[in-house]
Protein backbone atom coordinates (compact mmCIF):
# COMPACT_ATOMS: atom_id res chain seq x y z
CA UNK A 1 0.00 0.00 0.00
CA UNK A 2 2.75 2.18 0.94
CA UNK A 3 4.60 2.10 -2.46
CA UNK A 4 1.45 1.89 -4.37
CA UNK A 5 0.54 5.50 -3.59
CA UNK A 6 3.93 6.51 -4.68
CA UNK A 7 3.03 4.74 -7.62
CA UNK A 8 0.04 6.98 -8.15
CA UNK A 9 1.96 9.88 -7.80
CA UNK A 10 4.89 9.15 -10.01
CA UNK A 11 2.16 8.15 -12.91
CA UNK A 12 1.12 11.37 -12.38
CA UNK A 13 4.08 13.25 -12.26
CA UNK A 14 5.35 11.17 -15.51
CA UNK A 15 2.26 12.13 -17.47
CA UNK A 16 2.50 16.03 -16.56
CA UNK A 17 6.32 15.84 -17.46
CA UNK A 18 6.45 13.91 -20.79
CA UNK A 19 2.62 16.13 -21.80
CA UNK A 20 5.51 19.32 -21.50
CA UNK A 21 8.18 20.00 -24.21
CA UNK A 22 10.87 20.56 -21.54
CA UNK A 23 12.01 16.92 -21.29
CA UNK A 24 12.05 16.28 -24.95
CA UNK A 25 14.07 19.66 -25.51
CA UNK A 26 16.62 18.72 -22.72
CA UNK A 27 16.61 15.08 -24.44
CA UNK A 28 17.41 16.46 -27.98
CA UNK A 29 20.07 18.78 -26.23
CA UNK A 30 21.82 16.34 -24.37
CA UNK A 31 21.65 13.36 -27.43
CA UNK A 32 23.16 15.96 -29.89
CA UNK A 33 25.85 16.62 -27.29
CA UNK A 34 27.22 13.19 -26.33
CA UNK A 35 26.83 12.13 -29.95
CA UNK A 36 29.50 14.32 -31.01
CA UNK A 37 31.96 13.67 -28.50
CA UNK A 38 31.15 10.27 -28.47
CA UNK A 39 32.18 10.78 -32.24
CA UNK A 40 34.98 12.61 -32.07
CA UNK A 41 36.29 10.62 -28.76
CA UNK A 42 36.25 7.49 -31.02
CA UNK A 43 37.96 8.97 -34.09
CA UNK A 44 40.73 10.27 -31.96
CA UNK A 45 41.08 6.27 -30.38
CA UNK A 46 40.37 4.11 -33.36
CA UNK A 47 43.48 2.94 -33.78
CA UNK A 48 43.76 1.95 -30.09
CA UNK A 49 43.44 -1.00 -28.20
CA UNK A 50 40.72 -1.96 -26.02
CA UNK A 51 42.70 -1.02 -22.39
CA UNK A 52 43.99 2.39 -24.03
CA UNK A 53 39.88 2.83 -25.26
CA UNK A 54 39.17 2.84 -21.90
CA UNK A 55 41.46 6.04 -21.39
CA UNK A 56 40.86 7.78 -25.00
CA UNK A 57 36.84 7.04 -25.13
CA UNK A 58 35.00 5.83 -21.88
CA UNK A 59 36.50 7.66 -19.12
CA UNK A 60 36.13 11.28 -20.69
CA UNK A 61 32.41 10.28 -22.34
CA UNK A 62 31.42 9.67 -19.02
CA UNK A 63 33.04 12.22 -17.46
CA UNK A 64 31.05 14.69 -19.64
CA UNK A 65 27.67 12.54 -19.07
CA UNK A 66 28.07 13.79 -15.67
CA UNK A 67 29.31 17.00 -15.98
CA UNK A 68 26.14 18.09 -18.03
CA UNK A 69 23.82 16.49 -15.55
CA UNK A 70 25.12 19.33 -13.54
CA UNK A 71 23.44 21.81 -16.04
CA UNK A 72 20.21 19.45 -16.71
CA UNK A 73 19.14 18.31 -12.96
CA UNK A 74 18.20 21.83 -11.69
CA UNK A 75 15.85 22.18 -14.99
CA UNK A 76 14.52 18.75 -14.32
CA UNK A 77 13.93 19.18 -10.99
CA UNK A 78 13.18 22.59 -10.32
CA UNK A 79 9.11 22.12 -11.20
CA UNK A 80 8.84 19.18 -8.37
CA UNK A 81 7.34 21.32 -5.82
CA UNK A 82 7.99 25.33 -7.08
CA UNK A 83 4.90 24.86 -9.67
CA UNK A 84 2.70 23.14 -6.98
CA UNK A 85 3.22 26.27 -4.85
CA UNK A 86 2.66 28.61 -7.69
CA UNK A 87 -0.59 26.32 -9.14
CA UNK A 88 -1.86 26.62 -4.95
CA UNK A 89 -1.82 22.04 -5.13
CA UNK A 90 0.98 21.43 -3.07
CA UNK A 91 -1.23 22.24 0.51
CA UNK A 92 -4.11 19.65 -1.07
CA UNK A 93 -1.59 17.53 -2.24
CA UNK A 94 0.19 17.72 1.65
CA UNK A 95 -3.31 17.04 2.82
CA UNK A 96 -4.09 13.90 0.50
CA UNK A 97 -3.63 10.03 2.10
CA UNK A 98 0.15 10.46 0.95
CA UNK A 99 3.08 11.13 3.62
CA UNK A 100 5.67 14.02 3.43
CA UNK A 101 8.00 11.10 2.68
CA UNK A 102 6.17 9.37 0.26
CA UNK A 103 5.15 13.12 -2.20
CA UNK A 104 9.09 13.29 -1.61
CA UNK A 105 9.88 9.97 -3.35
CA UNK A 106 7.09 10.09 -6.09
CA UNK A 107 8.82 13.26 -7.10
CA UNK A 108 12.42 12.12 -6.57
CA UNK A 109 11.44 8.36 -8.40
CA UNK A 110 9.58 10.38 -11.61
CA UNK A 111 12.66 12.69 -11.82
CA UNK A 112 15.31 9.52 -11.99
CA UNK A 113 12.88 7.94 -14.91
CA UNK A 114 13.06 11.37 -16.48
CA UNK A 115 16.92 10.71 -16.03
CA UNK A 116 17.18 7.33 -16.93
CA UNK A 117 14.79 8.20 -20.21
CA UNK A 118 17.59 10.52 -21.40
CA UNK A 119 20.39 7.83 -20.65
CA UNK A 120 18.92 5.02 -22.26
CA UNK A 121 20.02 6.65 -25.51
CA UNK A 122 23.56 6.85 -24.75
CA UNK A 123 23.17 2.50 -24.53
CA UNK A 124 23.92 2.73 -28.41
CA UNK A 125 27.86 3.64 -27.26
CA UNK A 126 28.38 0.13 -26.05
CA UNK A 127 27.08 -1.77 -28.88
CA UNK A 128 29.24 0.57 -31.68
CA UNK A 129 32.32 -0.40 -29.11
CA UNK A 130 31.66 -3.75 -29.08
CA UNK A 131 31.21 -4.12 -33.14
CA UNK A 132 34.84 -1.83 -32.95
CA UNK A 133 36.35 -4.51 -30.69
CA UNK A 134 35.73 -2.92 -27.47
CA UNK A 135 35.93 -5.90 -24.07
CA UNK A 136 36.20 -4.07 -20.72
CA UNK A 137 32.37 -4.07 -20.26
CA UNK A 138 33.38 -3.69 -16.56
CA UNK A 139 34.70 -0.47 -16.45
CA UNK A 140 31.18 0.65 -18.85
CA UNK A 141 28.93 -0.81 -16.07
CA UNK A 142 30.32 0.92 -13.03
CA UNK A 143 30.45 4.01 -14.81
CA UNK A 144 26.93 3.91 -15.68
CA UNK A 145 26.31 3.43 -11.84
CA UNK A 146 28.32 6.28 -10.95
CA UNK A 147 26.31 8.31 -13.28
CA UNK A 148 23.26 7.30 -12.10
CA UNK A 149 24.29 7.61 -7.76
CA UNK A 150 25.94 11.10 -8.90
CA UNK A 151 22.31 12.37 -10.64
CA UNK A 152 20.61 10.57 -8.08
CA UNK A 153 22.31 13.31 -5.64
CA UNK A 154 21.78 15.74 -7.90
CA UNK A 155 17.82 15.82 -7.93
CA UNK A 156 18.07 15.38 -4.42
CA UNK A 157 19.46 19.12 -4.05
CA UNK A 158 17.02 19.89 -6.58
CA UNK A 159 14.34 18.87 -4.86
CA UNK A 160 15.27 20.65 -1.43
CA UNK A 161 15.65 23.57 -3.50
CA UNK A 162 12.25 23.73 -5.38
CA UNK A 163 10.66 23.10 -1.93
CA UNK A 164 11.97 26.50 -0.98
CA UNK A 165 10.12 28.66 -3.62
CA UNK A 166 7.14 28.48 -6.17
CA UNK A 167 9.69 30.44 -8.82
CA UNK A 168 10.74 27.33 -10.99
CA UNK A 169 14.17 29.73 -12.21
CA UNK A 170 15.21 30.48 -8.79
CA UNK A 171 14.82 26.80 -7.59
CA UNK A 172 16.87 25.83 -10.87
CA UNK A 173 19.60 28.48 -10.19
CA UNK A 174 19.79 27.51 -6.22
CA UNK A 175 20.30 23.52 -7.18
CA UNK A 176 23.23 24.63 -9.61
CA UNK A 177 24.97 27.11 -7.32
CA UNK A 178 24.69 24.28 -4.68
CA UNK A 179 25.69 21.58 -6.79
CA UNK A 180 28.76 23.61 -8.47
CA UNK A 181 29.79 25.02 -5.32
CA UNK A 182 30.35 21.36 -3.64
CA UNK A 183 32.42 20.61 -6.61
CA UNK A 184 34.52 23.77 -6.67
CA UNK A 185 35.52 22.26 -2.46
CA UNK A 186 38.10 20.81 -4.80
CA UNK A 187 39.94 24.15 -5.04
CA UNK A 188 40.00 24.91 -1.30
CA UNK A 189 41.65 20.75 -1.23
CA UNK A 190 44.56 22.24 -3.66
CA UNK A 191 45.29 25.76 -1.30
CA UNK A 192 45.15 23.30 1.99
CA UNK A 193 48.94 21.83 2.89
CA UNK A 194 46.77 19.85 5.49
CA UNK A 195 46.33 16.05 4.77
CA UNK A 196 43.63 15.34 6.98
CA UNK A 197 41.65 18.58 6.15
CA UNK A 198 42.38 17.78 2.18
CA UNK A 199 40.88 14.08 2.49
CA UNK A 200 37.75 15.20 4.47
CA UNK A 201 37.10 18.41 1.91
CA UNK A 202 37.67 15.58 -0.90
CA UNK A 203 35.39 13.01 0.69
CA UNK A 204 32.65 15.35 0.66
CA UNK A 205 32.55 16.17 -3.48
CA UNK A 206 30.67 14.17 -5.72
CA UNK A 207 33.30 13.65 -8.18
CA UNK A 208 35.70 12.03 -5.68
CA UNK A 209 33.93 9.55 -5.30
CA UNK A 210 32.14 9.35 -8.95
CA UNK A 211 35.60 9.00 -10.20
CA UNK A 212 35.95 5.41 -8.86
CA UNK A 213 33.38 4.02 -11.07
CA UNK A 214 34.80 5.22 -14.14
CA UNK A 215 37.73 3.48 -12.96
CA UNK A 216 36.03 0.18 -12.34
CA UNK A 217 36.12 0.48 -8.76
CA UNK A 218 33.01 -0.38 -6.41
CA UNK A 219 34.33 1.32 -3.16
CA UNK A 220 32.01 0.72 0.29
CA UNK A 221 32.81 4.05 1.27
CA UNK A 222 31.44 5.64 -1.68
CA UNK A 223 27.65 3.99 -1.30
CA UNK A 224 27.46 5.55 2.17
CA UNK A 225 28.86 8.87 0.83
CA UNK A 226 25.76 8.47 -1.59
CA UNK A 227 22.94 7.63 0.42
CA UNK A 228 23.82 9.87 3.02
CA UNK A 229 24.09 13.11 0.45
CA UNK A 230 20.87 11.43 -0.36
CA UNK A 231 19.35 11.13 3.30
CA UNK A 232 20.22 14.57 4.31
CA UNK A 233 18.93 16.44 1.71
CA UNK A 234 15.92 14.32 1.88
CA UNK A 235 15.56 15.31 5.49
CA UNK A 236 15.68 18.62 4.63
CA UNK A 237 13.11 18.58 1.64
CA UNK A 238 10.78 16.83 4.46
CA UNK A 239 11.38 19.59 7.06
CA UNK A 240 11.00 22.28 4.21
CA UNK A 241 7.30 20.59 3.69
CA UNK A 242 6.85 20.17 6.98
CA UNK A 243 7.23 23.76 7.15
CA UNK A 244 4.38 24.95 5.48
CA UNK A 245 1.99 23.22 8.32
CA UNK A 246 3.60 25.07 11.73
Amino acid sequence: MYFRKINILVKKELKDAFLSPLIYILTGLFCSIMGWLFFNYLMQAKTLTSASMTQAVITPIFGNINFIFVFLCPMISMRSFAEEKKQSTLDLLLRSQLSEMQIILGKFISNMVLVFFMISFTFIFPVILAVSGYSDWGVVGSSYVGVLLSVMAYLSVGLFCSSLTDNQIVASLLTFCIILGSMLLVITVNASNNYIFSLLVQYMTVPFHYEGFTKGLFRSYSFIYFASYLGFFFLLTLKSLQARKW
